[in-house]
């Protein structure tokens, strides 16, 4: 027999799975404006004029400025607003490589030391997710890479098994989106993807000094493709 309190739950739920969906394309909308600099950086969001432009209420946006906020690519002033983060140098983020190179390629010779199977398999779902993407200077058209790209990364930290560096190192994908500002071409996108796939191989062979020399590899060459 159906619980009438589980029934009369059911609208509320749907209102709620209506305004999830709802904030995730306003949080899309900006993030592709704000890295493809349709909003410059340090750019005022004024919420009355996005909630005009976009049709929405300020509730799915304010949520939607908060989570970039959190990302880095929003800053909030208390009495002032939000406005379009500004991009770190290029300093920045050829210390961001400096680091990259230190901890990926010893997380890469750590995952393939231990090969969680879990691990494995992420690492196989996001190379095969890469072949049906591209990259691309435009953030509609390099985000689903960018996406498996991520994860792909990650799992190798998560294989690791050191939680302290997979939570740091979570803690700065955002600015590899951010570092694709700096790009003059388009990226070779096959080329990428077999670069995934070699450490991928050494780390299912269980040879931990391969995996870490492949991983230190693609990290020198997406370092000079991205920042020159």
């Amino acid at each position: 027999m159906h619980d009438p309190r589980l029934l009369g739950a059911l609208p509320a739920l749907g209102r709620k799975i209506e305004r999830v969906v709802l904030l995730d394309q306003v949080y899309e909308v900006l993030k592709e404006r704000i890295l493809d600099r349709a909003y410059e950086p340090d750019a005022r969001l004024n919420i009355d004029a996005l909630k005009r432009e976009l049709n929405v209420s300020s509730t799915p946006l304010r949520e939607a400025l908060a989570r970039l906020t959190a990302e880095g690519l929003v800053s909030s002033t208390p009495f002032v607003g939000f406005a379009v983060a500004p991009v770190p140098s290029p300093e920045y983020f050829k210390q961001l490589y400096a680091f990259r190179l230190v901890i990926e390629p010893w997380a890469a010779g750590e995952t393939a030391r231990r090969r969680p199977l879990e691990i494995l398999q992420e690492l196989a779902d996001a190379v095969a997710a890469m072949g049906a993407a591209s990259l691309s200077r435009r953030y509609r058209r390099y985000r689903d890479f960018s996406q498996a790209d991520g994860a792909f990364h990650q799992a190798i930290m998560d294989g690791s098994g050191n939680e302290p560096a997979s939570k740091i190192f979570a803690d700065l994908r955002v600015h590899l989106h951010l570092s694709r500002l700096y790009i003059h071409h388009e990226q070779d996108t096959e080329a990428v993807r077999a670069h995934h796939l070699a450490i991928l191989d050494a780390i299912r062979a269980g040879n931990a000094a391969e995996a870490a020399e492949r991983m230190r590899e693609h990290l020198m060459i997406s370092e000079r493709e991205l920042l020159g």
